[in-house]
């Protein structure tokens, strides 16, 4: 069996030990070749040594070497059969184009990354360098905030088979996918889900009414033509789902549709599900789409899986 390849990055100042347990969880069904990657970069230290390259370079060594040291104990304690253990540290600014140049260069087959814990009542910051990955990183992004994941859990997708750019991108197909291998390896029951939105079509219903675009197409005299047409597509969203389960093989209680706020919808379905994992599919592209996941992953308590289309490439600029 072929190892999948995993860049793992930790946070110099905060290298979180439940990743590690995680990738346990990931090599009880299939061998792992796994990069503990520690990417720091200081620019007190930068700056003040920026006239003296020597002892630049002596003090990024010695910062590199007490960051290999923590990579390796953390390789030592969590031994593991089916896991090869490499570990690597890098002195680099912008944090995310190391990263990815990293993935690039090892031809990972997934990142995952601690999330920066904070103070407060919000636990977790989505940091800059996030959301850059968020947009460019051509591999599925695990994003980790930390907590175990419970053996009654389950993998939720997050799908929009009506939406005009995922069958051109394969951003849905590139989600079940992923979803699928995800669920199978940690072996959770897997929950494909799709938001039907009325009052986003409310809005458009309205506008577009009121404006005429729709006059010589749909006529909404009455509150009862208007909730017709919302029933309509309604229906239409359930067989654009429905047509997607066929072509997955997806099960009927593998798939639910939604209705709600996207964001609010997809939150309460994770927490009533005790989901472990929310996958969602990003492009760059897409402003909406990338402000969806970071809004998810602001406010889940699951940790968040980033896909992108099959024929993403990372950008030479971000």
């Amino acid at each position: 069996m072929t190892a999948v390849k995993v860049l793992v990055a930790l946070h110099p100042q905060h290298p979180d030990r439940r990743v590690m347990e995680k990738l346990q969880r990931f090599a009880e069904q299939q061998k792992l070749a796994v990069t503990l990657y520690m990417c720091d970069y200081r620019s007190s230290i930068a700056s003040r040594l920026m006239l003296q390259p020597e002892s630049l370079e002596q003090a990024i060594n010695h910062i590199n070497s007490q960051h290999l040291k923590t990579l390796e104990a953390l390789a030592a304690e969590f031994a593991h059969p089916n896991i090869d253990y490499q570990c690597e540290t890098a002195w680099h600014k912008p944090y995310y184009e190391a990263l990815i140049a990293k993935a690039e260069a090892m031809e990972a087959h997934w990142v995952i990354k601690m999330a920066t814990p904070r103070e407060g009542l919000r636990k977790w910051l989505f940091t800059s360098s996030d959301y850059q990955l968020l947009k460019t990183c051509a591999q599925p992004l695990l994003l980790t905030k930390g907590q175990s994941w419970a053996k009654d859990a389950c993998v939720v997708a997050a799908v929009d088979p009506s939406h005009n750019d995922s069958q051109p991108s394969g951003l849905d197909k590139a989600v079940v996918k992923h979803a699928k291998a995800v669920a199978e390896r940690l072996q959770l029951p897997l929950k494909v889900c799709h938001v039907f939105d009325p009052i986003g079509w409310e809005v458009v219903l309205n506008s577009t009414a009121s404006a005429g675009v729709m006059g010589q197409f749909v006529v909404l005299d009455t509150p009862e033509d208007h909730q017709q047409m919302l029933q309509n597509l309604r229906e239409e969203h359930q067989k654009n789902l429905s047509q997607l389960q066929k072509n997955h093989g997806l099960k009927d209680n593998e798939v639910v549709q939604l209705e709600g706020d996207p964001v609010d919808a997809l939150l309460q379905f994770c927490n009533e599900q005790q989901a472990a994992l929310l996958v969602v599919g990003t492009h760059y592209r897409s402003g909406l789409l990338g402000s969806t996941a970071e809004a998810l992953f602001d406010s889940a308590e699951c940790d968040l899986v980033a896909v992108k289309p099959a024929q993403f490439t990372a950008l030479d600029s971000h």
